[in-house]
């Protein structure tokens, strides 16, 4: 149980540091969409639960999996094919976010694009 403490503490740290990041929030408001599009899909289309479409949808889009929930519809089938092309490489970059917030806070703000700064003309004597 300590265990399981200390890593949601070291999560909430690197999300935390991430809300600060504008590519961090673009991937997050991303992952959240897909999910919540995934959830609405499957509870109208596969008549699962919301919490059934929601656990199927995330469990989708980290390539966990689960060996009893799958689409039975041939439409379900075909929206899980592109869902999963679609999501899975936002959901690994907002980890991938998240896991440099925990391991290294300060690069976030290092790794946001920098401003071009104007050139002038050149001074020609």
């Amino acid at each position: 149980m300590i265990s399981f403490l200390l890593t949601l503490k070291r999560l909430l740290k690197g999300l935390f540091h991430g809300l600060k990041d504008k590519r961090f929030l673009a991937l997050f408001t991303l992952t959240i969409a897909t999910l919540l599009s995934g959830t609405i899909f499957y509870s109208s289309v596969e008549n699962m639960s919301y919490m059934d479409a929601l656990y199927f949808s995330a469990v989708t889009l980290t390539t966990i999996g689960h060996p009893t929930l799958a689409p039975e519809t041939t439409f379900g089938k075909m929206f899980t094919i592109i869902y999963m092309f679609a999501g899975i490489g936002i959901t690994f970059a907002m980890i991938a976010r998240i896991t440099l917030g925990i391991v290294f806070p300060e690069k976030l703000s290092e790794d946001s694009p920098k401003e071009a700064t104007p050139v002038n003309q050149l001074d020609v004597k």
